[in-house]
């Protein structure tokens, strides 16, 4: 085997939400994640049609891969279908882009910490090391998880926007595919479709072919490719309850002595002293956090679920 860099940590999930519910004796109902970035509940699509041809076929391959899910995301996208490449989720494309642009002794740039660790894993996976001198490729999160700062896009080329969140954000760079931008989406986020694992890169049609080249057969299911099908078949997805939402959990943090980082993603970011003695202390009220060495990251839900998490963080003054 390949020696990973010293450096190298794997990526690693939070526990389920049962092992959650079973550590602290409650029932798994009870249990709210806010450390997923994803909203509370699916996107509404265009009806079951979609899913029950494709179970009706799920004992074959899709012959052809995807050509319709291709063509609604290139609709969706503003751009051409040979610049859409499939992925499993933004994840597999970060992977992708990673061990295309760069591999042993190159430089990967990633533009600002804390951002999304899975940029470190990528170039670390393709032999790579993380640095600023004459990078091959420089990935950027755009919104910044876990802050939910909008950058800029002033890097060096090639350039690989993770826009993981680009529609809480309403802005993109898909229109700067000719100029060594590569653009990730994923169908988790907005969409509401996270179990799916669906996502989508933007290049120009060179790089396009080239990423194609190297990704793996089918990277998606016939199943997953019918809900996301499904889900751009009932139009582009409404975001403005979330972004309410996430204002109003903004100004609420600020009336009970907490501030949060200006965020166009669908969470907040609140800096704090004690982030672990808080997150313990929501976690044993069944409410899920990211913590941070400087804060908390939650995500925005409902009205129910949020009203819940502000109290439970009014009540935690003292391990602030």
């Amino acid at each position: 085997m390949r020696a990973l860099p010293a450096a190298f940590g794997e990526y690693r999930w939070a526990p389920s939400t049962e092992a959650i519910a079973a550590e602290l004796g409650l029932d798994p109902a009870l249990i709210r994640r806010f450390d997923g970035n994803v909203p509370a509940s699916p996107s509404p699509t265009a009806g079951p049609a979609f899913i029950v041809d494709a179970l009706a076929k799920v004992n074959e391959y899709a012959h052809g891969g995807f050509p319709a899910l291709v063509d609604a995301i290139a609709e969706y996208a503003g751009v051409e279908p040979q610049n859409v490449v499939l992925g499993a989720g933004a994840d597999d494309l970060i992977l992708l882009s990673a061990r295309t642009f760069a591999g042993p002794d190159d430089v990967v740039a990633i533009d600002v910490d804390p951002t999304y660790p899975l940029f470190r894993i990528a170039a670390h996976l393709a032999g790579a090391e993380v640095g600023d001198v004459d990078p091959a490729v420089t990935f950027t999160c755009r919104p910044n998880n876990p802050t939910g700062a909008l950058g800029s896009l002033s890097f060096a080329r090639p350039l690989v926007v993770d826009e993981a969140y680009f529609e809480y954000a309403g802005e993109t760079a898909a229109g700067l595919i000719g100029d060594g931008i590569v653009v990730l989406r994923t169908f988790s986020k907005a969409f509401g479709l996270a179990s799916a694992r669906v996502g989508y890169a933007l290049a120009d049609a060179a790089t396009a072919a080239e990423l194609d080249r190297r990704q793996a057969p089918q990277p998606i299911s016939g199943i997953s490719a019918a809900l996301a099908l499904a889900a751009l078949a009932a139009g582009p997805p409404d975001v403005r309850e979330q972004v309410a939402e996430r204002d109003r959990c903004a100004a609420s943090l600020g009336e009970i002595g907490l501030g949060s980082l200006p965020s166009r993603a669908n969470f907040l970011f609140v800096p704090m002293e004690n982030p672990d003695g808080v997150g313990a202390a929501l976690l044993r009220q069944g409410l899920v956090v990211r913590v941070f060495p400087d804060g908390i990251r939650f995500s925005v839900r409902d009205r129910d679920d949020d009203d819940r998490l502000l109290e439970a963080l009014a009540a935690a003054a003292e391990y602030r």
